[in-house]
């Protein structure tokens, strides 16, 4: 069992830090479906800049790795798997920014925080004490 809550730390985005405080069944339905629909959308983007005269919708049979993963099916199986499922969900968040991030979890009730990077303190930034 991993010594750490993949749904209980901090991810880097972009530009920045969010901490994820996910806590319920239902809380990771909401972070696993908006990660989903968010990597979807950047693969269709991305399909469509590459190939933009397709002349066809594209439909990828597409997904993020999580949904269907029986290694994430439950939060037992979930903290079992700390170390894998932290890692797809680094992956994900770290195509957007902060404030991309925010807005999503924020409209589908997925609980985090910002992080500020810490402020060096004015010893520290003058090279140490006396």
């Amino acid at each position: 069992m991993a010594d750490f809550d993949a749904l209980q730390r901090a991810y880097r985005a972009t530009d920045g830090w969010l901490h994820l405080t996910i806590a319920t069944d239902e809380e990771w339905r909401r972070l696993r479906d908006t990660l989903g629909e968010a990597a979807l959308a950047d693969h269709m983007w991305d399909h469509h800049e590459r190939h933009p005269a397709d002349g066809e919708a594209y439909l990828p049979q597409f997904q993020l790795q999580v949904e269907d993963d029986p290694r994430f099916a439950t939060a037992e199986l979930r903290r079992e798997h700390a170390a894998e499922l932290s890692t797809v969900i680094a992956e994900a968040l770290r195509n957007r920014t902060q404030r991309e991030w925010t807005d999503l979890f924020t409209a589908r009730g997925v609980p985090h925080e910002v992080r500020k990077p810490a402020q060096p303190s004015a010893t520290s930034a003058r090279g140490g004490g006396a």
